[in-house]
C-alpha cells in the first residue's frame, strides 16, 4: 500500500479534484471503464502507478459527477409539474414565502426511484417540516437559479456542495400529506426549542446544540463575523476536537475509578465526538471533522510516525475520497487550512515556557495566518479578533460547550434539570454578546488584492519548510513586486449587478464611488448587504454619492443599509427627503454636477414629488471626457420618453441601461433611435415571474444595432472604459461556463 500512498499521488489525487468546479464539460460514463483497467493494471505494471492518484481520482469525479447528472435527469425528465413523495432531510427554516429545507425525493407520479438515482431538493412548504417526515405532494419544479456576482452568495456552488439538484415548491390548493416518522434528532430539537424559550441567547443556544443557526439574529450574527468569534458558533471542527476532549477526560475519570479498560477513555471521546455531529446533523463540516479526528487518532494508536505535511496531505485527500464536492464549500477551504496552520504551529519549538505560554502562541499563530483567508472569504478583518479569540476560545472549550454537551444530554431524560442548565448556558454566553457590540469599532475593510497578496505570503510561509531558500526569497519578491506595480487597466468603470428583477449600478473611479439605485431589501437582508457593501469594500472604495431613481423596493431597498455603513454619502432622489439629512440632492432636469471628471446630467423629471414611482425615475447621463456616455433610465415609462425625445440629442449615449427592465411599457421606438446605442443592458430575473424583457423591445435594441446584454443570462456586467474606447466583462463568460453551473441553470453542458 505505501507504494500507492506517497506524497506525488496523494498531491495528484487532490489537485485533480480541486481542478474540477473549473471544469467546462464533465466526461461521460464510458471514460470511468479505462480509469479502472489503469488502476487494475497498476497492480500488476509498476510503471503505472505515477498516474494513480490522477486517474483514481478521475473515476471519482467521472462516477459522482454522472451520479449527480442522473439525478438531475431523472428528476427535470418528469416535467415541471408533478407529486412526489419525499423525505425531508434538514430542518426546515423560514424564508419570504414558507418555510424551505432538503428533502429526497423517492418516487415522482408515484414511480418508485431507485436509491442511487434519488435527486435531492430544496422543498418549500408553506410550513415547517420536520426531520425524517415523509411527504406527498403536488409540486412545481424549477431549476437551481441563482445570481453571480463577483461577490456575494454563490446559490448554485452551494446548491452542488450540498448535492442538490432542483427545487420543487408545494402546489397552493393541492393536497398534501404527511407521513411523521420523527427521527430522535427532530424530537430532541423539538425539546431544545421548548425548554430554551424565552432565553435571552436562545438562538446561539440553539446553533450549539443542534448547528441550526436561523435562530440567531442577524444583528447578532453580524457582530459574531466582525468580531471573529463566528466559528464559535458554527458547529465544526473545533468543537468535534472539545467533545473528543470532554469525552476523553469523562473516560479517563471513569478508568481512574476503576473501570480498567485501556480504551475506555478514546471509546468515550470518539463516541461524544459521532453524538455532536450526530446533534448537527452529520453537516459537511461535521462529517470533514470526524474523518480528520478518525485519521489522527488511528495515526496516534498505531504509533505511525510521519511528517506533519504528509498528514496532512492524507487527511486532504481522504476527504475528497469521502466527497469530491467538498471542493465547492468555503467551510472546506476553511477547514483544510486551519488544519494546515495547526500543524505548521505544532512542528514549530515553541519553547519549554508554559502551557499557558504555549496555547497563547498557538492561538496567536492561528488568527495571525487565519487572517488573510477570512479577509479574502469576508471583505476585511476585525482588528480585535485576537483579544476576542484569546478570551473566548477557552471559555467556550471550558465551559460554553461541555455545559451543553452535558445539558443536551439531560433532556431526554430530566427536562426540569436541562431548563437550569440552559438557564446557566445562557449566562455564560452573556459575556460574548455583551462584549461583540465593540467589534464593529474594529473591523477594517480590506480590498480583495490586498487579501490575496496576504493569503499568498501566509500559504508561502507554511510551504516554507519544503522550499529552498533562494527560491522562496525570490519568489516571495516577485509576487511582491508584481502587487505593488500592479495599475488598473481603465481609466473608470460602470458595474451593472445581477440583482435578479431590480436594478443596482456602481460608477467607479479613483477609489471613488457612486450608487445608482440599491437593489431590492426583504426581511433578512438586502442586495446592498450582500452585493454592494461587499464589493465596494473588495474594491477599496469609499461611497460618495447615492442616486435613487424611484423608491420602489426592488430599486431603493438598500438605501438604509448602504447609508448605515456610509453616512456621510449624499442622496440624489427625485422624491422630496423623508429625514434631515443635510447631504441631499433634489433630482431635478437641467442639474449637472462634476465627480472625478465625470460629468453627470439630470435629463428627468422636471421636478420632485413626495412619492417618486416609476414615471418619476431620476434619469441621468454620465459623459467622461472622450464624450462616451452612460444613461441610466430606472423605470421611467413611455409618457416621460414621449417627452424626452423632442430634444433627442440630449439622449445619446453609448451604453444605455434599458428602461424598466425591457418591459413594453418603456423603450418606444422613437426612444430607441434617439439614445442609438452601441450596447443596451437590461437588469432583469432568469426565468423571473415578470417574464421579461419583452422579446419585441429586446429586437427593437438590436435592430437600431446595439449589442443586448441581460444580467439574467450574463450575470454581473462589467464596462470598463479607457480612451475613447470602452470593453465589456460579464461574470459567467468566465466561471458561469462550469460544467455544474449549465447542469442546474439549463440541464445542459
Amino acid at each position: 500500500m505505501t507504494l500507492f500512498v506517497n506524497y506525488w499521488t496523494l498531491s495528484s489525487f487532490a489537485i485533480l479534484i480541486i481542478t474540477t468546479p473549473h471544469w467546462l464539460q464533465l466526461p461521460q460514463w464510458f471514460w470511468s471503464v479505462p480509469c479502472l483497467v489503469w488502476l487494475l493494471l497498476s497492480f500488476k505494471f509498476r510503471w503505472l502507478r505515477w498516474g494513480c492518484g490522477l486517474i483514481a481520482a478521475l473515476f471519482i469525479v467521472i462516477a459522482s459527477g454522472n451520479l449527480t447528472r442522473h439525478q438531475t435527469n431523472t428528476l427535470f425528465n418528469a416535467g415541471s409539474d408533478f407529486i412526489i413523495n419525499a423525505e425531508v432531510d434538514s430542518l426546515f427554516k423560514p424564508i419570504n414565502h414558507g418555510f424551505q429545507g432538503i428533502a429526497v425525493i423517492r418516487s415522482i407520479n408515484g414511480n418508485e426511484i431507485g436509491y442511487f438515482s434519488r435527486p435531492r431538493v430544496y422543498l418549500t412548504a408553506p410550513y415547517p417540516l420536520e426531520l425524517g417526515n415523509q411527504v406527498t405532494a403536488q409540486v412545481k419544479l424549477k431549476p437551481i437559479i441563482g445570481s453571480l456576482n463577483a461577490v456575494g452568495f454563490d446559490k448554485e456552488k452551494f446548491a452542488i456542495s450540498q448535492r442538490v439538484v432542483g427545487q420543487v415548491t408545494v402546489k397552493r390548493d393541492s393536497s398534501f400529506i404527511i407521513q411523521s416518522h420523527l427521527s430522535w434528532r427532530q424530537e430532541l430539537f423539538s425539546r431544545m426549542l421548548g425548554l430554551t424559550q424565552g432565553l435571552e441567547h436562545r438562538g446561539l443556544i440553539i446553533a450549539l446544540s443542534s448547528g441550526e443557526r436561523s435562530y440567531i439574529e442577524k444583528e447578532q450574527w453580524a457582530r459574531l463575523q466582525q468580531s471573529g468569534l463566528s466559528h464559535l458558533v458554527a458547529i465544526s471542527g473545533l468543537h468535534i476536537g472539545i467533545a473528543f476532549g470532554f469525552g476523553w477526560l469523562l473516560g479517563f475519570q471513569l478508568f481512574r475509578l476503576g473501570v480498567k479498560i485501556v480504551w475506555m477513555p478514546i471509546a468515550i471521546a470518539i463516541l461524544c465526538a459521532c453524538a455532536y455531529a450526530w446533534l448537527s446533523g452529520f453537516s459537511l463540516p461535521t462529517q470533514r471533522a470526524l474523518i480528520l479526528l478518525l485519521i489522527f487518532v488511528s495515526f496516534q494508536l498505531m504509533r505511525i510516525n510521519s511528517s506533519y505535511r504528509f498528514k496532512w496531505l492524507l487527511m486532504l485527500a481522504s476527504l475528497l475520497l469521502y466527497d469530491p464536492f467538498a471542493v465547492y464549500s468555503n467551510s472546506f477551504w476553511l477547514s483544510v487550512y486551519a488544519v494546515a496552520i495547526l500543524f505548521f504551529i505544532l512542528s514549530l519549538s515553541l519553547g519549554q515556557g508554559s502551557k499557558l505560554k504555549q496555547s497563547l502562541l498557538l492561538q496567536l499563530g492561528l488568527v495571525v495566518l487565519m487572517s488573510p483567508i477570512v479577509a479574502l472569504l469576508f471583505y476585511g478583518i476585525g482588528l480585535g479578533t485576537l483579544i476576542y479569540n484569546v478570551l473566548f476560545v477557552p471559555w467556550f472549550s471550558v465551559c460554553v460547550i461541555p455545559l451543553l454537551l452535558a445539558t443536551t444530554a439531560l433532556v431526554p431524560m430530566l427536562p426540569q434539570l436541562a431548563t437550569s442548565l440552559y438557564f446557566l448556558a445562557d449566562l455564560s454566553l452573556l459575556p460574548v454578546t455583551s462584549s461583540t457590540h465593540l467589534s464593529q469599532f474594529a473591523w477594517v475593510p480590506l480590498p480583495v488584492g490586498l487579501a490575496s497578496l496576504l493569503l499568498f505570503l501566509a500559504v508561502w510561509c507554511l510551504m516554507r519548510p519544503i522550499i529552498e531558500s533562494r527560491v522562496f526569497v525570490v519568489t516571495l519578491l516577485f509576487v511582491v513586486l508584481t502587487f505593488t506595480m500592479r495599475r488598473d487597466d481603465f481609466d473608470w468603470r460602470l458595474e451593472v449587478f445581477d440583482v435578479g428583477h431590480g436594478l443596482a449600478v456602481v460608477v467607479e473611479k479613483n477609489g471613488k464611488a457612486i450608487v445608482y439605485d440599491t437593489g431590492a431589501s426583504w426581511e433578512q437582508g438586502s442586495y446592498a448587504k450582500n452585493v454592494i457593501t461587499p464589493y465596494l469594500h473588495s474594491r477599496g472604495l469609499t461611497l460618495d454619492t447615492i442616486i435613487i431613481s424611484h423608491f420602489d423596493n426592488d430599486h431603493a431597498g438598500g438605501l438604509k443599509d448602504l447609508l448605515q455603513n456610509w453616512p456621510s454619502a449624499t442622496v440624489v432622489s427625485s422624491q422630496a427627503r423623508l429625514n434631515n439629512n443635510e447631504s441631499f440632492i433634489p433630482c431635478i432636469k437641467g442639474e449637472r454636477w462634476q465627480w472625478q471628471q465625470l460629468t453627470f446630467e439630470i435629463i428627468w423629471p422636471p421636478n420632485i414629488v413626495s412619492r417618486a414611482y416609476n414615471p418619476h425615475s431620476c434619469v441621468i447621463r454620465i459623459i467622461d471626457r472622450d464624450k462616451q456616455s452612460v444613461l441610466l433610465t430606472g423605470d421611467v415609462e413611455a409618457i416621460a420618453e414621449w417627452i424626452l425625445v423632442r430634444d433627442a440629442e440630449q439622449l445619446k449615449a453609448d451604453v444605455v441601461l434599458v428602461p424598466h427592465h425591457g418591459s413594453k411599457s418603456s423603450s418606444l421606438p422613437r426612444f430607441v433611435k434617439a439614445v442609438d446605442a452601441k450596447v443596451a443592458i437590461a437588469s432583469t430575473a432568469y426565468q423571473g415571474r415578470w417574464i421579461l424583457p419583452n422579446p419585441t423591445v429586446k429586437q427593437r435594441y438590436i435592430d437600431h444595432g446595439a449589442q443586448w446584454l441581460e444580467t439574467g443570462q450574463e450575470g454581473q456586467t462589467s464596462l470598463l472604459f479607457q480612451q475613447q474606447n470602452f470593453r465589456i466583462a460579464t461574470i459567467r463568460r468566465g466561471k458561469g461556463l462550469a460544467w455544474y453551473r449549465q447542469m442546474l441553470r439549463k440541464r445542459v453542458e
